[in-house]
């Protein structure tokens, strides 16, 4: 999100420095170097242009995420958790059970499985375990 915001900054500088008056580069530099203010218009050109594709693929990125999951899938990666290198925690549902797995770079391993969800919340689930008294 941080990068999507620094590059939405970026592409507005662009663009007002893009449709900024073309009087203001003949004067800061002499007549004779017309050739040079081109060059720089095509510059700040070709950064908008980045600037705007650097837009599209975060949006898309963040978009078409390779964790997302339908809903008609059965197994849903619910969150990971990076922990230190190339090891993670990663909770996996399938058909309503959840599991806890730990994955490192050369071994996935199962820690824990989670119980199908009874309650939709947390009180709901203390008063079934609980018995319903306050």
């Amino acid at each position: 999100m941080k990068a999507i915001s620094v590059t939405t900054i970026f592409v507005l500088l662009c663009c007002v420095s893009a449709h900024a008056d073309t009087t203001t580069h003949q004067t800061l530099l002499s007549g004779n170097n017309e050739m040079l203010a081109n060059s720089f218009r095509v510059v700040w050109g070709l950064l908008v242009v980045l600037g705007i594709i650097l837009l599209l693929y975060g949006l898309l990125r963040k978009r078409f995420s390779l964790l997302s999951s339908l809903a008609d899938k059965e197994i849903h990666i619910v969150e990971i958790k990076p922990l230190m290198g190339k090891k993670a925690l990663c909770l996996v549902e399938i058909r309503g059970t959840e599991y806890l797995l730990g994955i490192s770079e050369s071994h996935i391993s199962t820690i824990a499985t989670l119980p199908p969800k009874n309650g939709t919340n947390f009180a709901e689930t203390l008063q079934a375990e609980t018995g319903g008294t306050e």
